[in-house]
């Protein structure tokens, strides 16, 4: 009788763990179900305002379900976006409670920097390279063959380049994370840039549409990036941070 008294207590901790998990998964998917449904009432908007990036482009639904499937595509995106911060702060709110003050300390940075980076990319393809994408594929239009781009395979093109260029451009962060995790070196970056060149395009290939214009839109701004990475691999290992590694030891 002592043993399984003394066996539920060692447990205690773990059931309160799962329950708090659970709690906070509420929290997470009734907050997005209600974004969810807030952004249903404005998928029309939405997809007038993706439109905008090409105003002469028309487009058409070929099947009954195509345009209700998009809307709900998009009310979950937007709920997705919009329910980040909450999503982000109950998995951090569950984490924290097992982690140093020097890990708090870089989690923290790379959160609020990696969200920075991520808007900054999705900004980028959003008003500076999709635009340009969108009227170069217009451009190669036949006049013998009639366009008929249907809405569900724009909206996806839009959203699966938005989320490409978001990822993209969280590589500085991702570095800074490898660096201070000595999984890699600023001397191993600087010493492999040539080959990080020829892997980026080769990524950018397999990532973009077929086509030179789309493989330089997302190959440029990357090879910028990784010269960037390489600035921040460098200050990662700096004095500044050394000190607080230091004084967190202590």
């Amino acid at each position: 009788m002592e043993t399984l008294k003394k066996h539920n207590n060692d447990d205690m901790p773990l059931l309160d763990h799962l329950s708090e998990l659970r709690n906070r998964l509420k929290i997470v998917v009734i907050v997005n179900l209600i974004a969810m449904a807030v952004a249903f009432q404005f998928s029309e908007d939405i997809i007038l305002y993706l439109l905008n990036l090409n105003p002469g482009m028309h487009l058409v639904y070929i099947s009954p379900s195509e345009l209700l499937m998009v809307y709900i595509q998009i009310s979950v995106i937007v709920a997705l976006i919009i329910c980040s911060p909450v999503t982000l702060y109950q998995i951090w709110a569950f984490l924290e409670k097992g982690l140093k003050k020097q890990e708090k300390t870089y989690i923290l940075i790379s959160l609020f920097f990696g969200l920075i980076c991520f808007i900054l990319g999705v900004y980028f393809c959003y008003s500076i390279v999709l635009p340009s994408m969108l009227d170069f594929f217009l451009r190669l239009e036949i006049s013998e063959i009639t366009n008929m781009i249907s809405i569900s395979s724009y909206t996806s093109f839009i959203n699966f380049m938005l989320f490409s260029f978001g990822v993209v451009f969280e590589m500085p962060v991702v570095i800074f994370i490898l660096t201070k995790l000595n999984i890699i070196s600023t001397e191993f970056l600087e010493k492999n840039r040539g080959i990080s060149i020829v892997a980026i395009f080769i990524a950018a290939t397999i990532i973009t549409p077929p086509d030179v214009v789309s493989q330089l839109m997302l190959g440029l701004p990357m090879v910028v990036l990784l010269q960037i990475s390489i600035a921040i691999s460098k200050l990662a290992n700096k004095s500044f941070f050394k000190k607080k590694e230091n004084s967190y030891a202590k």
